[in-house]
């Protein structure tokens, strides 16, 4: 498998105090803080983070005691989110910063990108220097100690005899180090899919086997359905089925060289492989590892040849059309977001075939309901509010976003910026502050906030939280005008969910001919 080989200096060591050593690759910046931890010989209880100047760039820790401590003119990755092999290969020496009070900052070359490492954890191939006497002041307050200690006469000998004892500095055991390394994944990338399933009670075993639409499964004993799972889950049929639907996230797990995946206990991105029983998960402390089964990478790259991923690259596009119809109008004919998918891509899909795929579509993948022959936006799947629609939707005819918009909305979250959007934008970098970035994700949350019918004291509650002029913002009353003067055109530019657009007669709708349209920003095309 793909490896680095690191070469790991405390700065301002004299001697230095290196450490050399292998860590394969697809890891996160969180797995590489724990493997420098107990590389250099430190306890790994303080806060730590890492730090690419050339790139402009820190990855740290995401905690609020840590944002104290932000660097505001980087951009800041979270750790625990953000793989190691693109920053490694883009910059050869990074700084590795371990204990904000006393400062260890460590230098980090890359000497070596290895293509076939044998192993799938670190390993320490060569160190010089002892572990320094952790709290100590950094570097500098550890040689300060050693010359204090080297004196028995100096008058704080006595204070930092007792409260170093003989350990100021620990003595290195690469033997013990590279057992320790070896155990971080405890055992973890060996779990077998009969492992995974085992675990698991009967009835449970009977859910994935429902998710997966298996039948004949109730005649079994619990041993005897594990069995029956493991040939139907890795089976062709069953796992390119099941497969169509995987995240960004879990085909990139599928396919890189780990087994192992260590996210926070509420993160669930691999939470469809785990309702297929494709992986297994257990707790560490406050986080989750998701195990995958060696057998299971191995089926994926038998079964899920090129032209499969072909076939789930069209099924995501397609999925695409329907959520994004779906949030658009809250209640759409079925073949209204099939004619835009036709238009944009010049494939056809008839009744049975549709059908047939939104009933297979997992209920964590769209954000409708399927009534009759229609797509309903869940937030209006009870009949009160699907009714309260639905009159309010009759005798007005569909507005056709472009491709553009239905990209946007539906891979990105949020409608293309228009003249107010952008206006927005522009006030919240001129005269909030804000870098880019955040005036460009704070208009996103805004757009959001309206377009599922929410108010403007909901955007000011916002505002209050992430905008950092908003006080002084709200005492200033030209400022304040001027703020609401642009969320306003902002709010008319988007449309509302709640009025999807059945607005009366406005500036944009007095452009065509007919005045019953269910709004979309751009340009009006009724689709007759």
């Amino acid at each position: 498998m793909k490896a680095y080989q690191l070469k790991i200096q405390i700065k301002n060591s004299h001697p230095p105090i290196w450490r050399r050593v292998v860590v394969p690759s697809g890891i996160t910046f969180e797995e590489l803080a724990e493997i420098l931890n107990i590389t250099m010989g430190w306890i790994g209880c303080h806060m730590h983070c890492f730090e690419f100047s050339r790139l402009g760039i820190s990855v740290e820790m995401k905690s609020d005691e840590l944002d104290f401590f932000e660097n505001m003119d980087e951009e800041s990755l979270d750790e625990k989110e953000t793989v190691i092999d693109t920053f490694l290969e883009r910059q050869n020496n990074f700084t590795y910063v371990y204990d904000f009070g006393d400062d260890w900052e460590h230098k980090v070359t890359v000497e070596e990108i290895i293509d076939d490492y044998e192993y799938s954890y670190a390993k320490v191939l060569k160190y010089k220097g002892e572990t320094p006497y952790e709290d100590c002041g950094g570097i500098y307050g550890y040689y300060e100690m050693q010359d204090i200690l080297s004196n028995p006469k100096h008058y704080r000998y006595s204070e930092i005899k007792d409260w170093v004892g003989d350990e100021l500095t620990q003595k290195y055991d690469l033997d013990g180090i590279n057992e320790a390394l070896k155990g971080l994944e405890c055992g973890a990338s060996d779990v077998t899919l009969k492992e995974v399933l085992t675990e698991y009670s009967k009835s449970d075993l009977a859910e994935i086997a429902k998710v997966h639409h298996l039948s004949g499964y109730s005649k079994y004993k619990k041993a005897e359905l594990v069995e029956f799972l493991i040939r139907e889950l890795l089976s062709k049929e069953v796992m390119r089925r099941y497969f169509r639907f995987l995240s960004e996230d879990e085909i990139q797990f599928l396919e890189s060289e780990n087994t192992t995946r260590k996210v926070s206990f509420e993160d669930m991105r691999y939470g469809y492989l785990l309702e297929g029983g494709y992986v297994g998960v257990y707790a560490d402390w406050g986080d989750s590892v998701f195990c995958l089964p060696k057998e299971v990478k191995e089926a994926y790259q038998e079964n899920c040849t090129e032209d499969w991923k072909k076939e789930r690259q069209d099924v995501e596009t397609l999925l695409m059309y329907f959520n994004v119809a779906a949030e658009l109008y809250g209640i759409c004919p079925v073949e209204k977001a099939v004619e835009l998918y036709k238009r944009d891509t010049g494939l056809e899909k008839d009744e049975f075939s549709t059908m047939a795929f939104l009933k297979d579509v997992p209920k964590n993948k769209r954000c409708f309901v399927i009534q009759g022959s229609q797509l309903v936006l869940s937030l209006y799947k009870e009949k009160n509010e699907y009714n309260k629609l639905l009159k309010e939707q009759q005798g007005t005819d569909f507005y056709v976003p472009s491709k553009e918009e239905i990209e946007c909305l539906g891979k990105n979250g949020y409608l293309p910026f228009g003249k107010n959007m952008e206006q927005l934008k522009t006030f919240f970098m001129k005269e909030g502050k804000e870098g880019k970035e955040d005036a460009e994700l704070l208009c996103r949350t805004i757009q959001f906030i309206i377009r599922i019918g929410g108010t403007m004291e909901e955007i000011l509650d916002m505002l209050e939280n992430a905008f950092w002029e908003y006080e002084e913002m709200m005492k200033n009353d030209s400022m304040r005008s001027r703020l609401f003067h642009k969320i306003e055109n902002a709010w008319k530019e988007t449309n509302t969910v709640t009025k999807r657009g059945n607005a009366k007669k406005t500036e944009t709708s007095a452009q065509t001919s007919d005045d019953k349209i269910i709004l979309f920003p751009g340009k009006l095309r009724p689709m007759k």
